[in-house]
């Protein structure tokens, strides 16, 4: 009885050993989490006033005039904080750039020698700007214990703009600034979404690389037509603009959850 009582334990012990579910436990779960991320913005149209005349007495010349969103990189910050499994709640700042690239077109033959040269700096210019999203919104990941867990997002928030989008204007050869379009407001605020998917993996205990595809859903101020003359505000109006862009970033994991048996 003795040795089959010690043979019975021996073989319930090792049974316990071989058996993976009785000592596997999950992976560690991110709660807290702060990401740095360097972006890709793309470009796309902004405006298109087919025929501006513009007026240099007793001449008048017409510009075809013309903006697009430039191409650019950008970098974000953002922290998530994970109460339970799956969804998060998340604050995100992104600077998107949103510099502007003119071009012009004089209709026919120049009338006046000015408006050539004005006509010709302003299809040269690029403008820079520092136009940045400051957003709040959730966080839904799936399998947040696996090496590679995806996620989606919706945010929304206010875009803060140091560059107009209407203000156009050119230079002579001598130096002279000729106004085209006005903009009594040269800084603007407006609101702002963004929708995103992307996925983490770990690259340490601490760190994850993180990767996301976004869809920066923009207010800007679009101009719609012509002005009677040069040095005027023109007509415009809001637009919603869709500024995709993939961003690759850092997290650090300040908080997580140990991983439970199972």
């Amino acid at each position: 009885m003795r040795i089959r009582d010690l043979a019975a334990a021996a073989t319930a012990l090792l049974a316990a050993h071989a058996t993976p579910a009785a000592a596997q436990r999950t992976g560690d779960r991110a709660r807290l989490v702060f990401t740095v991320s360097g972006a890709y913005i793309q470009g796309r149209g902004l405006w298109t006033v087919p025929s501006q005349p513009v007026q240099d007495a007793p001449f008048i010349d017409n510009f075809a005039l013309s903006r697009s969103i430039k191409r650019t990189f950008g970098a974000g910050f953002s922290g998530i904080y994970f109460p339970g499994e799956n969804v998060g709640l998340t604050g995100d700042f992104v600077l998107l750039g949103l510099g502007y690239d003119d071009s012009c077109r004089l209709l026919g033959p120049a009338q006046s020698a000015r408006n050539a040269q004005v006509c010709e700096d302003i299809d040269e210019q690029e403008k820079s700007a520092a136009a940045v999203t400051v957003s709040a919104g959730g966080v839904f990941r799936f399998f947040s214990r696996e090496f590679i867990s995806p996620f989606a997002r919706v945010n929304a928030g206010l875009l803060f703009s140091n560059q107009s989008s209407v203000l156009t204007q050119g230079v002579t050869n001598s130096g002279v600034l000729l106004t085209i379009f006005e903009d009594e407001k040269r800084t603007r605020v407006s609101p702002s979404v963004a929708l995103g998917v992307g996925a983490t993996m770990p690259l340490g205990r601490s760190y994850h690389l993180r990767w996301e595809v976004r869809d920066n859903i923009v207010g800007i101020e679009e101009v719609t037509g012509p002005t009677d003359a040069p040095r005027f505000e023109p007509p415009h109006e809001r637009v919603y603009k869709h500024l995709f862009s993939v961003l690759v970033g850092i997290d650090v994991v300040l908080e997580r959850s140990r991983g439970r048996r199972y």
